[in-house]
């Protein structure tokens, strides 16, 4: 009996040592968010690390832009407006082949279960382009500040072919909104920017 005792406990280590072998990677940091969940704080991300490279003191507010269209990828746009300078245009593009950023991160999430926002937002693929306002874009800047942002009522239809664009302003007041009425007056003003800025991008290629 003390001998059968003994060789269990000699082999109760080496059992122990075989399971972590056989552990799964990925299983240490616990249940490990949603693409879905970490979406916003991924684009969030993506905004942030490209403004935080400038003080306030130089700017007075961003605009930024989320598209997401039903056929085609996500496009990110960011406007960094400067105090004493032209604005500032930052875009982020899907790579090629790629669908939507959800996609992107649940690949990323994939490879790093442990990732968090910040580190995903880097890690991402994306096509980055940096670019300083040209009139038409300044022209575009100036009329946003005239815009008026009624409220419409939801409607109970849901279009599964439509564009979906979120906008956010973030300065001495913080404004957001999200809409896929192609008759609103954000959704005319970033189709109109978004056209002057993709003009821009094929002329500077």
């Amino acid at each position: 009996m003390r001998i059968a005792l003994l060789i269990l406990l000699l082999l109760a280590p080496v059992g122990a040592q075989n399971s972590n072998r056989t552990e799964p990677k990925g299983k240490s940091c616990g249940c490990s968010p949603t693409p879905a969940i970490l979406y916003r704080p991924i684009v969030h991300a993506m905004w942030e690390r490209d403004e935080g490279e400038h003080p306030n003191i130089a700017v007075y507010g961003y605009i930024r832009v989320a598209v997401h269209p039903a056929w085609d990828g996500d496009f990110f746009l960011d406007v960094r407006l400067n105090r004493n300078d032209p604005p500032t245009i930052v875009t982020h593009s899907l790579p090629k082949g790629a669908k939507t950023l959800r996609a992107l991160i649940e690949k990323a999430l994939k490879a790093n279960p442990c990732a968090d926002a910040t580190t995903l937002a880097t890690a991402l693929p994306m096509e980055k382009r940096t670019f300083t306002a040209n009139e038409r874009t300044r022209d575009l800047i100036a009329q946003f500040f005239t815009l008026r942002f009624a409220a419409k009522p939801e409607s109970d239809i849901v279009r599964l072919d439509a564009t979906e664009y979120e906008m956010e302003f973030v300065g001495d007041s913080i404004l957001a909104v999200n809409s896929d009425d192609d008759e609103a007056p954000i959704v005319k003003w970033v189709q109109s920017l978004m056209s002057v800025v993709n003009e821009g991008s094929r002329r500077d290629k």
